[in-house]
């Protein structure tokens, strides 16, 4: 009350002494506030005047004076003025008293003023004398698409509405010529001159001029709002039409929350009784599933403040009491500005097919399980030839991960398995499933594979079967050289009762003849036969034939005992290192033929050095366990006694080294070898029950490792590994191995221990993976391609990583690869072939032993 007080004097205070009143009125028309002298002037109530349109003037550039009477008869001046109410443009109208004289028309200029206001307002403004039209803006001749003013001038102003309004506007023309006063803004309907109906919005007052009550009417052409609200009925009964015909709850909800309709199935599926009057959807909270309500509130609400699409799925209580899961889609609906106007959402029930979802996940979930345990790669492919699925055994086979192959066309990222495109296209082309075996060499495998076709595309079982092939390689190898010692075993038996006979006539020729020359002929029959006997001795070696008188026997000191036999043999450009073990275990072999064994190893090994090298004959423990085993035919897991014979000389290549066995088989020029010392080693191992194996690099030498039974008894050493466990670890281990079968087999066997392996086939390879991560252990092979050995890339890892652990391994033994001064002293190396025992323990002894200064 006080506030409006101090307004009303300030005001006053702005409009002078002589203001018999004060209002203020906005750019629309309408008074906006009224003080207390001009409500008595007017002879409203208090606040009457506010919310009324000030007929009469539109707009003022400039102050303007209009003369008026008050509803007493009194005379007074209004004065306009433009100014700032509450941050936007209104105007001051100040109520003065008329000068002396002064009758109830405007002063000339004023009326001028008026006229020319009027005229430029683009809303319809006609004043009628007596029911006719005295005056009409330019806007009001267009809007009744009339020639010109003159046109309609005279004429009953009733008569421009539709005649549906002539009697609401008869009664208002009545009222308003009692006495000067403003008509409430009504929506009615002009009829222009050529028929056509307008929309308008009516302002109609009344008031003085030249001694007379006068009408003002103002009409806004309103077609457009008239048409959109006719045409947003429409649309309003179209989509109720349309929510009450679809099987669907359909609602809608206005911005500031609340449902303002929602269709007849809301009150049908849960048996809500529709009450009149009440909100629509009144109790649909109550509806909810209690465990679904505060989760559905917080996506709405959520939704809502956001003014973004939602959706949440939860139960309501259908009329039988059951609840059924329902999906909630609410979108939002703005007008051409962006605002929002309102919510449309949708409930569907979808209990069923939730339901019939959740059994088909069971069975996909149990499905996925036996997918990804079964021991095959399983992969399939759509009709395009993208992958779809792929389980860890395929990701495992093919090196590489589903994240990167899943939805790509399989062809583009494995190029080369042309064969394979054509199998998988005939299973499509015939409809029937293929089953093949085929190599695929950019991996190293060969793989056998069953295509299934079906309406989606290919299941495709497949699996690494490059070990299988290779033991029956191995095996056929191996029968084939199992009948070829049959064969020639039994043409040495055969031959050696001819050289009895032979070698029997030849020394009793000599005997007898006393003729020199004759008797030299004899002498050499003699040799001839005593070299096929040696021959007939290898054959038999090889054929495995041959008479054993197998011992306990300690390998060091035979060793020692050929060292004088060797140095005369081998020759002075041979350096000759012998390594022995002191606790080396008696073994079970016949000594005379194992050396005669170590013999022919040195001898070859002499060959392979034309040009002078090193030697080294060192024996060790070894116990080869059923892994190595299964890898190997004819080998019992046990312990043996492994005595190798090392050269750096020429190596062998793989194609050497697959033959080298077999007998008659030579790379010596002709002449220069029987082709039987290799296959006489084998023969002699294999039928003491021991195991022979070759490691070999081109260019850098090779080592030839003999593994024979441990003799037991009395003379017999401690087992080895007695009181040892296998431990593993989590650290992390970096394996460099070039032969892809050693480095996936090694990979298994070390990640089976608990370590987190990569593993790379270069050292290039490997300097790069350590430049983007970091490791506990380096695992790597003494002799790598790519032009940088083991040690060499340690040296420069332990730059990158001085607190990583290395550890070698090798082929070559340990003696041997010190003396060709590949390893610093003190360096850990693990000998192949080994165990996993051994891997594990040398592991742990590698990671737990000091770190590099």
């Amino acid at each position: 009350m006080d506030s409006a007080r101090s307004l009303e004097e300030r005001l006053r205070v702005a409009a002078g002494d002589s203001a018999r009143g004060v209002l203020i009125v906005n750019e629309e028309g309408n008074v906006i506030f009224a003080d207390a002298a001009a409500e008595t002037f007017f002879q409203c109530k208090r606040g009457g005047l506010v919310g009324r349109p000030w007929i009469g003037v539109l707009a003022a550039g400039s102050a303007v004076e209009i003369g008026l009477h008050s509803a007493t008869g009194a005379g007074a001046l209004i004065r306009l003025s433009e100014i700032q109410w509450e941050g936007k443009a209104a105007y001051l109208a100040t109520l003065r008293d008329a000068p002396a004289g002064m009758n109830s028309s405007p002063a000339p200029d004023a009326e001028l003023h008026y006229r020319d206001i009027v005229q430029n307002t683009p809303d319809l403004v006609l004043i009628s004398r007596g029911g006719r039209l005295a005056y009409i803006n330019e806007a009001g001749v267009k809007l009744l698409k009339a020639a010109s003013a003159e046109q309609l001038h005279g004429r009953v102003v009733r008569e421009f509405f539709h005649p549906a309004f002539h009697d609401k506007i008869q009664e208002r023309v009545s009222r308003l010529l009692r006495a000067p006063s403003v008509a409430p803004l009504l929506e009615e309907q002009l009829v222009a001159l050529d028929g056509s109906v307008v929309d308008v919005e009516v302002r109609a007052a009344s008031f003085y001029s030249q001694g007379e009550l006068v009408l003002q009417v103002i009409c806004r052409d309103i077609s457009e709002r008239k048409a959109a609200e006719r045409a947003l009925r429409a649309s309003a009964e179209r989509f109720q039409q349309l929510a009450e015909a679809m099987p669907q709850i359909v609602w809608t909800t206005p911005p500031g929350g609340g449902i303002d309709y929602v269709s007849d199935a809301f009150y049908t599926y849960t048996g809500v009784t529709k009450v009149p009057g009440e909100a629509p959807g009144y109790g649909w909270l109550n509806a909810v599933h209690p465990d679904d309500l505060e989760q559905a509130i917080a996506v709405r609400d959520k939704g809502q403040t956001d003014g973004v699409p939602f959706t949440m799925d939860f139960r309501l209580r259908r009329h039988d009491g059951q609840y059924r899961w329902h999906f909630v889609s609410a979108v939002p609906v703005r007008d051409d500005d962006g605002t929002l106007v309102k919510w449309f959402g949708t409930a569907t029930d979808i209990h069923d097919q939730r339901v019939t979802e959740e059994k088909a996940n069971r069975l996909a979930v149990r499905l996925l399980a036996t997918l990804e345990s079964i021991t095959d790669a399983f992969v399939t492919l759509d009709r395009d030839w993208r992958v779809t699925y792929m389980n860890k055994e395929a990701e495992r086979l093919l090196r590489v991960s589903r994240k990167d192959l899943l939805g790509q066309i399989v062809w583009d990222h494995f190029e080369g398995a042309e064969a394979f495109k054509a199998q998988f296209q005939r299973a499509v082309e015939e409809n029937r499933m293929i089953e093949f075996e085929e190599p695929y060499a950019p991996l190293e495998l060969w793989v056998e594979a069953r295509a299934h076709p079906s309406e989606e595309g290919l299941a495709i079982y497949f699996r690494d079967v490059t070990e299988r092939r290779e033991l029956q390689s191995r095996l056929r190898q191996s029968q084939r050289l199992e009948a070829v010692g049959q064969l020639t075993g039994g043409i040495a038996h055969d031959f050696n009762n001819l050289l009895t006979v032979i070698m029997g006539n030849a020394e009793t020729l000599m005997e007898r003849l006393s003729d020199p020359p004759i008797r030299k002929l004899a002498e050499m029959t003699m040799s001839a036969a005593e070299r096929g006997s040696e021959l007939t001795n290898r054959l038999l070696a090889f054929a495995r034939r041959q008479t054993l008188d197998p011992k306990a026997v300690d390998v060091n000191a035979l060793v020692e005992s050929m060292d004088g036999l060797l140095r005369r043999t081998l020759g002075e450009h041979v350096e000759i290192v012998t390594a022995p073990r002191a606790d080396l275990w008696p073994a079970f072999v016949d000594a005379a033929q194992l050396e005669a064994a170590l013999l022919n190893l040195c001898i070859n090994a002499r060959d392979a050095m034309p040009d002078g090298g090193k030697l080294t004959i060192e024996a060790a423990n070894v116990a080869l366990d059923d892994t190595y085993a299964r890898g190997h035919e004819e080998v019992a897991p046990g312990n043996y006694v492994m005595i190798a014979v090392s050269d750096t000389g020429c190596g062998m290549s793989p194609g050497v080294v697959a033959r080298a066995f077999e007998p008659f088989f030579t790379t010596k020029e002709v002449g220069k070898g029987t082709g039987l010392g290799l296959s006489m080693v084998h023969g002699f191992v294999k039928q003491s029950g021991g195991h022979v194996k070759i490691y070999t690099e081109v260019g850098h030498g090779t080592t030839v490792k003999l593994y024979v039974p441990r003799a037991t008894g009395s003379s017999a050493g401690a087992e080895s590994g007695t009181g040892q466990t296998i431990e593993g670890g989590s650290e992390r281990v970096l394996l460099v191995e070039d032969d892809d079968q050693v480095r996936n087999h090694v990979t298994a066997q070390v990640a089976a221990l608990g370590y987190q392996v990569v593993a790379v086939a270069t050292a290039s390879d490997a300097l790069g993976v350590l430049d983007k991560e970091s490791f506990d252990l380096l695992f790597t092979d003494v002799v790598i391609p790519g032009g940088m050995n083991g040690p060499q890339l340690a040296r420069e890892a332990l730059r990158r990583a001085p607190d990583m652990r290395v550890l070698f391994t090798s082929g070559y033994t340990e003696n041997a690869i010190m003396h060709h001064g590949r390893l610093d002293p003190g360096v850990l190396l693990l000998n192949k072939p080994y165990r996993r025992i051994d891997l594990a323990v040398k592991i742990r002894q590698a990671l737990a032993s000091p770190a590099k200064v």
